[in-house]
């Protein structure tokens, strides 16, 4: 961890399994304040925080997994023959992009139902794919464990967060009640030499302020809350609202929580979606997200002529500024 950068405030979470009333008011404005400074910050006191890297450790072995087999389960942005584009497996990129991994993706066990007719419906509610053979006996249920337990402490965050803004808690926390996430792991093996972190038009971002490598390119995340993990290589930085980058500690189980685009929505920007980027060491980096969703039926905006805005818009927006959706969106996104 670089010295040029301050590191990213810890808060202790634990009072959201087992405190007080008024502890758990507290953590919730503890956290709040930290999102409206830093924009996001360490998480402390996690329930089983001792195991998490052994068992994250586990799901990694998924790229160990032959190249054939990873790839029988890639999008059909990937492989032609695939029927999906939404969960799956995303290869190393071809050409030089905004990030150099390999990406697993997982959801709830019963996809969340998007509005009727919504144009990009058959994508939303894929069903997850699994490798025929598991990296190692019990694979499966280990990931889904995994789920649940990491989606279960973003909800406690998330309805801390909501009584800190003195919202209507139970209305808040419905529309999270069909269970829907997204689990995802990646892999950063060490990238080309002419490996620039760029995107579309904007200026490549070539080294951070302490002269290392950016691997990933600066971005917001889509979705409601993400619970980040890193290996102990490091390299997860968060922009705060001025503009200062801090570093997040890695190691010993930590975990690190930000805000997506649609906590911006649904909060009407007193919570800002957390630009992050990724720093390299020319050294092999895994890392894992969770990134919190609410069900795609779900409202959660108005748009600007006051129409109901739910999350399934909100993520077709979001597939038609990507270009690996491109070429397999079709009328879709245009509809």
């Amino acid at each position: 961890m670089s010295d040029t950068f301050s590191t990213l405030a810890a808060v202790d979470v634990s009072p959201l399994f087992d405190g007080a009333e008024v502890e758990v008011a507290d953590t919730g404005a503890a956290m709040l304040a930290a999102m409206e400074t830093s924009n996001g910050f360490a998480a402390t006191g996690v329930p089983g925080a001792a195991s998490l890297d052994a068992r994250i450790g586990n799901l990694l072995r998924f790229f160990e997994l032959p190249e054939p087999e990873r790839l029988s389960l890639a999008t059909r942005r990937h492989r032609a023959d695939a029927g999906h584009c939404y969960r799956g497996y995303f290869p190393l990129p071809e050409e030089r992009g905004w990030a150099h991994n390999e990406i697993f993706d997982f959801g709830p066990h019963e996809p969340s139902r998007a509005p009727q007719d919504h144009p990009v419906k058959r994508f939303l509610e894929e069903t997850n794919q699994w490798p025929t053979r598991e990296p190692c006996a019990g694979w499966r249920n280990a990931a889904e464990a995994l789920f649940d337990d990491l989606r279960a402490l973003s909800v406690a965050v998330m309805a801390a967060l909501a009584g800190a803004l003195d919202e209507d808690v139970e209305a808040v926390m419905s529309k999270f009640d069909d269970g829907n996430g997204t689990l995802r792991i990646l892999h950063y093996p060490p990238p080309p030499d002419d490996f620039v972190a760029a995107h579309r038009e904007t200026l490549p971002e070539r080294v951070d302020a302490a002269g290392r490598r950016i691997i990933t390119h600066r971005h917001t995340d889509a979705c409601v809350l993400s619970v980040l993990w890193q290996d102990r290589i490091g390299g997860l930085q968060y922009e705060g609202r001025d503009g200062t980058w801090r570093e997040v500690p890695s190691g010993n189980g930590r975990l690190s929580i930000h805000a997506g685009r649609a906590l911006a929505l649904m909060t009407r920007d007193r919570i800002a979606g957390t630009p992050h980027r990724v720093v390299g060491t020319g050294l092999d980096r895994c890392s894992l997200g969770f990134f919190l969703e609410p069900g795609f039926a779900e409202v959660i905006a108005l748009d600007e002529d006051e129409r109901p805005f739910t999350y399934a818009d909100h993520m077709k927006d979001d597939f038609a500024d990507l270009d690996v959706y491109a070429d397999v969106m079709g009328d879709a996104v245009a509809a």
